[in-house]
């Protein structure tokens, strides 16, 4: 269905196109648009490598580095892009988004589903010699949901308790619903630590885990290396000898290592897309889940007053931030469930009255909170292009609808700790990470959740949030689903803006596996390098 366009306003036309030229200034064109947004995949250009070279090195660039190597204190859900290597999980998610077994050879709910049960893998060693069997996992899941000061303690609450049946059975009771938990433990809530490292004073920068590889060398926010684990019990997943994880914020630099042979592989901003491939790299839109959105601090002036959140929404030229920030790559979006998900509300779209551009309407919203002239608040950006130019549309929006937003930029792997743990700012924009479950995305709006260390909630979400757990099939649980989406609404202390599908670009040396498509929290399993045939 063809999207209704929206021009931007003449009064931050030109903010926009400031934008434009700081992303294409990384390279590019500067054709809105011109780039493909649904996801398709092109064919390998000529010269593309087919025979794996077993003692390559394959080296890809990611905006950062790990924000912590211990799973069950990383705020950061894109550290799983090196928990994925260094790291088994429960639970393995494929390209079609299925999970698949990985420690867990499989898992069932049972006694009504107030318990499941998962048989684990017989052959799998931590690489400091620790056995990783069902005493290791339950020592996992443990510290997971109960560590002091830990990330997980929210999204493990339903876990009542774990019984070790046997070495390779264990049996996890539930204090409620948990129809999510197996899309969880394919994520960070999954990756699996030697217990025998639990108290290790480096733990956050020194992994030992069971994964395909283990870390050399780490230098935080510039560079993590990895060699190949000789004694990984699936010798196929290390396809590459030795691994090495770039952090680097800036686009332009991502581009130039590729385009100087540094890098084999990036996420780059939608911009440059044209010009890798002008430069003979491949560039296809990136398999995301990714929405960016703008998540405000209620438990002071001004976001405390719902009324002024929802302003914010009314404050938003969607279209203009997917046009002339994103050129193109990407959709509006009123929800955090991307529209081609299977559990996407369609009653909740943007282009809808209670959520569409209306800076008049923010303007009168404000006038009811007691903003009559308006109102002013500090909007925290994560150091990134995309998180740069995303603000400087947004700016402009906001003062035509009553808000003088003042901008810092902070580091973008500390974000949640600033905002979320230090409570620094009103408001902060940021891309969501990846999730396996629709609950998932939402979760942060449940008291007591690290996203939430506000409490924010109303019943309504609560029960819905609950419901929507209920079910064995997509269809059982949708009305439950569609109804979280609403009640989230009703809540509001986040906004969403867009839904990111940014281009991965790669060199002509990399061999990936079949069907593999390019995700953006890419996954360097089976993927290799090659000679260019």
């Amino acid at each position: 269905m063809a999207r209704t366009r929206i021009r931007p306003r003449s009064r931050w036309l030109a903010a926009l196109g400031a934008a434009s030229v700081l992303l294409a200034s990384c390279g590019g064109s500067s054709d809105a648009g011109s780039g493909p947004t649904d996801g398709s995949a092109s064919g390998p250009l000529p010269g593309q490598a087919t025979e794996i070279d077993p003692n390559g090195t394959f080296r890809y660039v990611f905006v950062q580095t790990p924000s912590s190597f211990d799973p069950h204190r990383s705020a950061n859900q894109w550290d799983n892009i090196a928990y994925e290597l260094v790291y088994d999980h429960l639970i393995y998610e494929d390209q079609n988004g299925e999970l698949q077994p990985q420690v867990a050879t499989s898992w069932e709910f049972v006694d009504d589903g107030t318990a499941l049960v998962m048989q684990l893998r017989d052959d799998v060693t931590f690489i400091d010699g620790t056995t990783l069997d069902a005493e290791a996992v339950k020592a996992n899941l443990d510290r997971a949901r109960t560590l002091e000061n830990g990330t997980l303690k929210g999204t493990m609450s339903r876990i009542a308790s774990v019984d070790v049946i046997s070495p390779t059975e264990i049996r996890i009771n539930l204090a409620g619903p948990g129809g999510d938990l197996p899309g969880l433990f394919a994520s960070t809530a999954g990756a699996l630590v030697s217990p025998a490292a639990f108290d290790n004073p480096d733990l956050d920068q020194n992994p030992v885990g069971s994964g395909m590889a283990r870390m050399t060398e780490y230098i935080p926010n510039q560079v993590v290396k990895f060699e190949r684990n000789p004694d990984y019990w699936d010798p196929e997943a290390a396809k590459a000898a030795k691994y090495e994880l770039y952090g680097q914020p800036t686009a332009a630099t991502r581009m130039n290592m590729l385009l100087g042979g540094q890098a084999d592989a990036a996420y780059l901003e939608p911009s440059q897309a044209d010009q890798a491939r002008g430069a003979g790299l491949n560039a296809v839109p990136s398999k995301s889940l990714t929405v960016l959105g703008m998540t405000m601090n209620p438990s002071k002036p001004p976001f405390d007053d719902f009324r002024v959140r929802e302003a914010v929404e009314h404050a938003i030229d969607r279209e203009g931030i997917v046009d002339g920030v994103f050129f193109g790559f990407g959709t509006p979006v009123a929800q955090f469930i991307p529209p081609t998900h299977w559990a996407h509300d369609p009653a909740v779209e943007p282009d809808m009255p209670e959520y569409n551009l209306d800076p008049a309407k923010s303007r009168e919203l404000l006038a009811e909170a007691g903003y009559p002239d308006g109102v002013e608040f500090e909007m925290l950006v994560p150091g990134t292009d995309s998180h740069r130019g995303a603000a400087e549309a947004l700016v402009p929006m906001f003062a035509e609808a009553g808000f003088t937003v003042n901008t810092r930029v902070i580091d973008s792997a500390t974000t949640g700790v600033t905002f979320f743990s230090r409570q620094e700012g009103n408001a902060f924009i940021g891309m969501g990470s990846p999730w396996a479950d629709p609950t998932t995305v939402y979760q942060g709006n449940l008291p007591g959740q690290y996203a939430n260390p506000w409490n924010l909630t109303t019943p309504e979400f609560e029960t819905a949030w609950k419901d929507a757990l209920v079910g064995t099939t997509q269809q059982e649980r949708l009305p439950a689903i569609a109804d979280m989406v609403q009640a989230e609404k009703q809540i509001r202390k986040s906004i969403p803006i867009h839904h990111h599908t940014p281009p991965t670009v790669w060199t002509t040396n990399v061999v990936f596996p079949e069907g593999y498509e390019p995700e953006y929290m890419f996954d360097m399993r089976r993927v290799a390098v090659g000679t260019n045939a």
